[in-house]
């Protein structure tokens, strides 16, 4: 239990004349827990916070003006935490004087854990409010108030309840769909619709207490918040956390890996990112592949105009890099050594970028550019879609005398690589992607570089709706698929041919798409990820 703070308090009035307080630290920045100003107005930052327990508690008080207005407070039972008996007090005497039952803990008080355990008895409806300010400065102390709340016992019997994390990002709402599909009840917990970080804590503490979920699932930790919040909240209520991480999961971890704890588990669509999963402290670390969804992805349906060859995804190219660029410290300089390491990367799946780096910078007597870990990274990121980039525009242009046909992206390709290959508008994932698929009678498939071995969603997606497909070669390919189920090119003279081959013999497009059909919907839907994850867990 921590027992001394890096500040002080003070207490004087505001201009409105009433009490405020800071906190005065040695060499530290005065932080104010209120207003010089006006502190009694602050109620109306809380008003998104929706008083739903039956037992409340602070978790830093401050004076307690963030809870001035609220009538409910009069007939619940609230425990007031605070590392400074004053503000505990002044809270309980001035701000909550009509409560019924309000009991105050500091760090002067003894026997904390007794009295916090007595307060939560059975662990059913109680809530968390934290001040902000005061949380923050002595979070040692308050963490170790959380510590003593353990609601593991509440939720040990299972609901058969899956809590997704939504928003707008890929898979999630196949996710959703697919627990209907296995005969779990599927909740879903929209982050971005939170105004603020109390209110999201607060949500998603009512949802998870009321409805007592088996699994908190989340698409590259979208839905987790930066503070930590959810990763202790579900620790301290047993509940498991699943992440499928379908991206490069080191930049998502740059500021959530502080997070992770032994109630996180992690499965990543590519193989060769689980050593480092391994070691970020993360329960499990496993290879899960992506999945397709066989209810979007339909064999009837509208078609759009034929193609005869085509190829569906963005150019990843200027205003793509421009949006990685701007997370680091980008130097336009850096170009060169780039695209050469990017080249070579296209060469070789596993070269270790950074290394390369380096090994080239100390050839050319240059020093590299970058001593942290954020700059890295990124810098990393920048190279691999710099690849990936590169990669797909040296398909299109060796593609042109076949008349390709692009779809997506048709601002990003034209600059890329200017009009010289029709391009279609963006498509909408859910809704018109099959029904485009379904109309090129060759599909191309290009993989990023970002997947060493892992195979991409056109794999999966393409013979899902009856489309076919001649993909790049991946390590992990025929590990999923048998070889009279997928045609494959491990050159761009190789893929020529295969076009031309397989645009002449219908009837083995046919069979070979279908045959990958059914393996994908015996074995390649988001049900059966589902279900992994659900069996490893």
């Amino acid at each position: 239990m921590l027992k001394n703070s890096s500040y002080t308090i003070e207490f004087f009035d505001a201009q409105s004349g009433y009490r405020s307080a800071r906190l005065i630290g040695t060499d530290l920045p005065t932080l104010h827990l209120h207003s010089l100003v006006k502190p009694e107005n602050e109620s109306k930052y809380y008003n998104d916070i929706s008083i739903w327990g039956d037992k409340l508690i602070l978790l830093g008080s401050g004076l307690g003006y963030h809870l001035m207005g609220q009538e409910v407070l009069k007939t619940k039972k609230i425990l007031i935490v605070d590392y400074y008996k004053q503000c505990a007090d002044f809270c309980r005497s001035e701000i909550l004087a009509d409560c019924t039952s309000a009991e105050v803990i500091s760090s002067e008080s003894d026997m904390i854990d007794e009295k916090v355990k007595k307060f939560t008895g059975d662990g059913t409806g109680i809530q968390i409010i934290r001040h902000p300010v005061a949380y923050k400065v002595n979070k040692q102390f308050y963490d170790s108030v959380l510590q003593m709340i353990s609601l593991k016992a509440v939720h040990k019997v299972k609901s058969g309840k899956i809590l997704i994390l939504t928003g707008t990002f890929f898979m999630q709402e196949e996710l959703v769909d697919a627990c209907s599909q296995a005969g779990f009840v599927a909740m879903t917990f929209n982050a971005d619709k939170m105004n603020g970080i109390i209110q999201y804590e607060s949500k998603l503490e009512m949802l998870i207490q009321k409805e007592k979920p088996d699994l908190v699932l989340s698409v590259n930790m979208k839905g987790i918040d930066g503070s930590g919040i959810l990763c202790e909240l579900t620790e301290r209520n047993g509940i498991p956390v699943a992440v499928w991480f379908v991206d490069d999961p080191r930049p998502i971890l740059l500021h959530q890996q502080k997070f992770v704890n032994s109630n996180i588990f992690a499965f990543c669509w590519e193989k060769n990112y689980l050593p480092f999963l391994k070691k970020c402290g993360f329960a499990k670390a496993e290879y899960l592949p992506l999945a397709t969804d066989p209810d979007r992805f339909i064999t009837d349906g509208p078609r759009i105009r034929a193609a005869r060859l085509g190829f569906v995804g963005s150019s990843m190219g200027k205003d793509f890099l421009q949006e990685i660029a701007s997370k680091f410290l980008w130097r336009s300089e850096l170009d060169p050594l780039v695209r050469t390491v990017a080249r070579m990367l296209i060469t070789d799946k596993t070269c270790d970028v950074l290394s390369e780096v380096r090994k080239i910078c100390t050839d050319m007597s240059i020093d590299y550019p970058y001593s942290d870990q954020r700059n890295d990274i990124w810098f990393q990121s920048y190279i691999i879609h710099t690849a990936s980039m590169l990669k797909r525009k040296s398909l299109v242009e060796h593609l042109k005398i076949r008349n390709l046909e692009l779809f997506g992206d048709p601002h990003g390709w034209n600059q890329l690589i200017g009009n010289s290959v029709v391009c279609h508008p963006d498509i909408d994932y859910r809704t018109q992607l099959a029904s485009v698929y379904r109309s090129i009678i060759i599909n191309v498939n290009s993989t990023s570089c970002q997947m060493a071995s892992a195979v991409n969603q056109r794999v999966f997606d393409i013979p899902a709706c009856g489309g076919f497909v001649v993909s790049d070669s991946q390590t992990d390919i025929f590990e999923l698929f048998s070889t009279d189920e997928i045609v494959t090119y491990d050159s761009l003279d190789e893929l020529t041919e295969k076009i031309d081959y397989y645009s002449e013999h219908e009837k083995e497009r046919q069979n070979i798409s279908f045959r990958a059909r059914m393996h994908i919907i015996s074995e390649h839907t988001v049900k059966n990820r589902l279900q992994k994850i659900e069996q490893l867990i």
